[in-house]
């Protein structure tokens, strides 16, 4: 059989083209067009200047037709001999109707006198260039993946060009009616055929709102007043043809009301009811499958689509790369993204491409739409011939019932309720979960305290229940009544926090691996529990990566592109606060997991804190209108600096600015000034997404009385002149973190050539000496049985003023000492200094000394870093000390002390009066 001989067998409508139009035939095998894929401007540039040629609109009509037909022709024999795929296939009948409508929408607007009389001709002149139109197609046409024989779903919204109100009362009557025309042009049957038939029911407030509504009106009828079933349609959206700009800023503007700014569990109950709408209306086959609907029936197209857009719109709002009409490339973003297995997605991937292709040739048989199989068997022939099983049926029916089982199950698993226990099995575990609870709760806690944890666990499938008190058990053997009453009410907090906010209850739907470790961090850390309790909706950051945490990298990349999304300086700053916050959560689960040790948080917490510096400074120059090129450096000090931040950290800053050719020399201009109050104003503001970081600029030459900005000059001249040795040492930290690149990295070689100059190692460590005798005395406050861990006797400022002195004396000769980081030049300077042993003890010192740090801040939700023994035993009992990663040596009160003197010996070696 040749190819015309396969292509009239496969199809009717294809059959009577090629037999009524012969030229069809030369134009296909001749000019060769069958082995081409025309593009959209090929197209486009085809009917154009066929189209011009006309002198009416009885004849456009047909010129449309011929059109439609010659590339129908084209595209279906490609996919009838296997020269173009499914997705080719839909692109290009997309493409046909994309060109339609834009070469339509031309010739109409230049051809006022085929639709309207002559006064509305020289009205039409008058008001045309004042008015944006743009046509929007929504469902498989905004998708670009048009059926043969499909509606075109479309919404046509106008704006005018300038403020105000459309300069005459019948411009909107003159519009109005070219778009009857436009679609007239399409969906009137003209020598028995049409182009594509319009469907408008989909426009706002349906058949009874405005053919042709405004932007802001759509804008608001959506914002203010629409449905589930719009956000799932607005879904495809995207500008077909006319002013596309104009159609990509309605889409800005409505995403609010399709993707919710965080996961929306919410829609779930809303999606649940429309799937169980598919599943009463779903056709189910009969045994010889006649009649079946692909589209409709158990297991049909329908059930795909809506899977892959009920995921969408329950995590568009976080992950932007959702927003994509196309469902095969939206599938491979979901397993991307790990929203779905890969092997569930290439199972759809497989059944979708199958179930299209025969819709694709059911239409095609006889150019009509529809989705059911055949009843005769002759048709039924022809279907299995053109999708390549040959005329008996029987394989390509074992192949649709396979794909329509793959669909039907996983459609049902994505709403699958978890099921709950039967009455009876209920009663049964209950009774046995009550005696365990009698002997391992009732002794500790009071009956009274857990019913009221119960109160707000009933909100919870029992799943969910039982993880949280199983948790709770384990804290319930704890020895002090008042820590067993801290965890209970913590708990309580939380979990009713989050039982008020039922689409943010849908995030425990399940007892997830995550949830054991969440309730645990809840428990055991004043810092996370207080932080969720007022702002619940972080667990989302924990539930959207699985509990896994993401590497830095994969992390930032999110971040950023969730952040384009946001337009408005309010919008931004709250999505990065809600990262910030999200992030915190995370790295405190993982490292009460054990799965980041203290080095690694201390460089994530940094990386974090460097992520929210950047964006925030590029908002807020972008809002105030500021050059880009802005000559201001933002430099760290303090653990920022040196890459060595603990939860809480101070952000400690100081901005350099570099006046411009004309501007004063020793003068900071008063927008800049504008511009560092509201940049440090926005990092430390609390907003509704969390708290910001506490940012300190004392630092800054001069300390507090001098200017909060200096100028690259006043910078140098003051580190070069006046700076006492104490501020050098801060020196020995600074980095560029935003701003002017150039300067900062200037500013970096000036600090590297100040700190590391030849200096007498007597007056160095004289200068050191006194000032960490003088902070002992003054800021530890150590008393009774308290220690500091921080500035007390043998603390860790003991360490970082020994590595620092050292570095202050000695790194002029030796350049791999400038190293910013106490952690990381810390055992370079004990091998210069001290025998193996001794290095070997001050570094497990630092290490013990800095975990404990890390975690009694998780412990009290302080930055304070005082230590009392009956705190040590209740980290210990609440398993936040040791830590899981590696351990301590550092197992008790005593070993504290004893790594305390062996610390402030090694200090002593250099400062003989502390």
């Amino acid at each position: 059989m040749n190819e015309i001989e396969r292509i009239q067998g496969s199809s009717q409508y294809l059959a009577t083209l090629l037999r009524r139009s012969p030229d069809f035939s030369d134009w296909l095998w001749a000019r060769k067009n069958l082995y081409r894929r025309y593009p959209l401007t090929g197209l486009y540039k085809e009917l154009l200047e066929s189209s011009e040629r006309i002198e009416s609109f009885a004849r456009l009509l047909t010129c449309f037709r011929e059109f439609k037909q010659r590339h129908f022709l084209r595209i279906g024999a490609r996919d009838l001999l296997g020269l173009a795929s499914l997705e080719e296939t839909t692109s290009q009948v997309s493409d046909l109707a994309c060109v339609a409508l834009q070469v339509g929408l031309d010739i109409l607007i230049r051809h006022p006198e085929w639709w309207t009389d002559r006064e509305g001709v020289k009205t039409w002149l008058q008001v045309k260039d004042d008015l944006q139109i743009t046509v929007m197609g929504l469902g498989k046409l905004g998708g670009h993946e048009l059926n043969y024989v499909s509606d075109i779903d479309l919404i046509f919204l106008y704006s005018p060009k300038k403020q105000g109100e459309i300069s005459s009362p019948d411009s909107l009557f003159l519009l109005n009616r070219l778009c009857e025309w436009l679609i007239r042009l399409l969906s009137h049957r003209a020598e028995g055929d049409r182009v594509f038939e319009v469907d408008m029911r989909l426009r706002p407030q349906g058949k009874d709102g405005p053919l042709v509504p405004s932007v802001t009106a759509a804008t608001d009828h959506y914002l203010l007043s629409g449905r589930p079933w719009e956000r799932q349609m607005l879904l495809k959206a995207r500008p077909v043809a006319g002013d596309r700009a104009l159609g990509m800023a309605f889409l800005q503007e409505v995403r609010p009301f399709v993707f919710r700014r965080f996961l929306d569990f919410q829609a779930l109950d809303e999606l649940r009811a429309m799937r169980d709408r598919i599943l009463a209306e779903a056709v189910r086959p009969n045994k010889k499958w006649q009649q079946f609907d692909v589209k409709l029936g158990v297991g049909g197209i329908r059930e795909i689509e809506f899977l892959v857009q009920s995921l969408q719109l329950i995590y568009g709002g976080r992950h932007p790369e959702l927003d994509e009409p196309n469902t095969l490339r939206c599938l491979k973003r979901l397993s991307d993204l790990n929203l779905l297995p890969p092997r569930v997605v290439e199972e759809l991937k497989d059944s979708y491409i199958f179930l299209r292709r025969v819709e694709h040739w059911v239409q095609l048989d006889q150019n009509r739409q529809t989705q059911k199989l055949p009843k005769s068997e002759e048709a039924r022939s022809r279907l299995s011939v053109a999708l390549g099983f040959g005329p008996d049926e029987k394989e390509f029916l074992a192949k649709l019932e396979a794909c329509c089982s793959t669909v039907h199950g996983h459609f049902l698993a994505l709403f699958q309720p978890e099921e709950e226990p039967s009455d009876q099995s209920v009663r049964a575990v209950e009774g046995k979960a009550g005696e365990v609870e009698k002997e391992n709760f009732l002794g500790n806690f009071s009956a009274e305290d857990l019913a009221r944890l119960e109160t707000h666990l009933k909100g919870f499938k029992s799943p969910v229940r039982r993880t949280i008190l199983d948790v709770l058990n384990e804290y319930g053997r704890l020895k002090e009544p008042d820590l067993r009453e801290i965890v209970l009410l913590r708990m309580e907090h939380y979990f009713g926090q989050v039982v008020k906010r039922p689409g943010l209850a849908k995030v425990f739907r399940s007892s997830a691996p995550w949830l054991q470790d969440l309730c645990g961090g809840v428990a055991s850390s004043a810092l996370l529990a207080e932080l969720l309790t007022h702002h619940p909706s972080l667990v989302e950051g924990v539930a959207t990566v699985s509990g896994v945490l993401p590497d830095i990298a994969a992390w930032e990349k999110t971040s950023t592109r969730l952040l384009k999304r946001a337009d408005s300086l309010e919008e931004g700053l709250e999505w990065l606060r809600r990262i910030k916050n999200e992030r915190l959560v995370q790295l405190v689960l993982g490292d009460l997991a054990g799965d980041v040790g203290h080095a690694a948080l201390e460089h994530q917490l940094t990386s974090l804190a460097d992520f929210v510096i950047r964006h925030t400074y590029q908002r807020i120059l972008d809002n105030l209108q500021l050059s880009r090129d802005l000559p201001l450096s933002v430099l760290s000090l303090g653990k920022l600096g040196s890459h060595e931040m603990s939860y809480l950290s101070d952000l400690d800053l100081v901005f350099v600015y570099d006046p411009r050719p004309g501007e004063e020399e020793h003068q900071i201009p008063t927008d800049i000034v504008r511009f560092s109050q509201r940049f440090m104003r926005m990092l430390s503001t609390p907003l509704h997404e969390g708290p910001g970081y506490v940012v300190d600029a004392r630092l800054r030459p001069t300390g507090n009385y001098g200017p909060l900005i200096v100028t690259r000059n006043a910078w140098f001249e003051y580190y070069e002149k006046q700076a006492d040795l104490w501020e050098i040492q801060a020196l020995l930290r600074v980095r560029h973190v935003a701003g002017h690149e150039k300067l900062g990295r200037w500013i970096e070689e000036r600090a590297q050539e100040i700190c590391y100059r030849k200096r007498d190692p007597r007056e160095v460590w004289n200068r050191i000496c006194h000032l960490r005798g003088r902070m002992q005395r003054e800021r530890s406050e150590e008393k009774g049985e308290t220690v500091d861990l921080k500035l007390g006797f043998g603390g860790l400022a003991d360490i970082e003023f020994l590595v620092q002195g050292y570095l202050l004396s000695e790194g002029y000769r030796d350049p791999s000492l400038r190293i910013s980081s106490v952690r990381a030049a810390l055992p370079g300077v004990l091998e210069k200094i001290s025998s193996h042993e001794v290095l070997r003890e001050i570094q497990t010192a630092f290490e013990s000394l800095r975990s404990l740090d890390h975690r009694l801040r998780l412990f009290t939700n302080s930055t304070a870093s005082r230590l009392i023994p009956r705190q040590l035993e209740a980290m210990q009992a609440l398993k936040l000390w040791p830590p899981a990663q590696g351990g301590s040596s550092l197992e008790s009160w005593h070993d504290l002390l004893r790594m305390r003197r062996r610390v402030r010996e090694s200090l002593q070696h250099f400062c003989h009066e502390l």
